[in-house]
This record gives structure tokens, sequence and C-alpha cells, in this order.
């Protein structure tokens, strides 16, 4: 379960991002750029390493030096976290 110190981070990361990405077109791109920069720190590198760099999660384990376990946790808190954000977004008519 995500501790309530995630959520609030993330509802106050969110509302400072309302306005951001203003050159993105499409709402949904928008939601998804908002919902990616409003993560926590760790998570938000563990997305990105892992969508948008491609690495691996043995890769991941090693270089942080964690186990792959963890990676895969993490991974899908930070899955969790941004389907939530997307949601809530869309809710709210972001």
């Amino acid at each position: 379960m995500i501790g309530p110190l995630y959520r609030l981070e993330q509802y106050v990361r969110e509302a400072l991002l309302r306005d951001a990405f203003p050159e993105y077109e499409d709402p949904q791109t928008r939601r998804v750029a908002r919902a990616v920069h409003s993560l926590p720190p760790f998570h938000r590198q563990l997305f990105c390493l892992v969508r948008y760099d491609g690495w691996s999660y043995e890769e991941i384990a090693a270089r942080l030096d964690i186990s792959v376990r963890r990676v895969e946790v993490e991974m899908g808190r930070t899955i969790l976290l941004l389907s939530r954000s997307l949601r809530r977004q869309e809710r709210k008519g972001w």
C-alpha cells in the first residue's frame, strides 16, 4: 500500500504543475507529463531509466545497489502512482 506521505507529495506536485507543459497540445500528453513529473524523485528516476532509457531491472539494481525484487516492487508502486495521478487529473478536468 502506498503511504499517505507519497500521496500528499504527489498532490502538491500536481497542483504546482497544473499549468505546466503548454507546449503539448494533446491534453492526455500533458497529463502524462504532469504525472511523471509529480512522482517522488526516486520513482521518477526509476520510471525514466526503465521507460525512456530502456534499462533492465537487473541493470538498475546493480547501479542503485538494491535487489532486483526491490526494483520490481518500486516499479509497481510507480505505475500505481502514475495511474492514480492520471485518473485524478482527468476527474479534475486538467
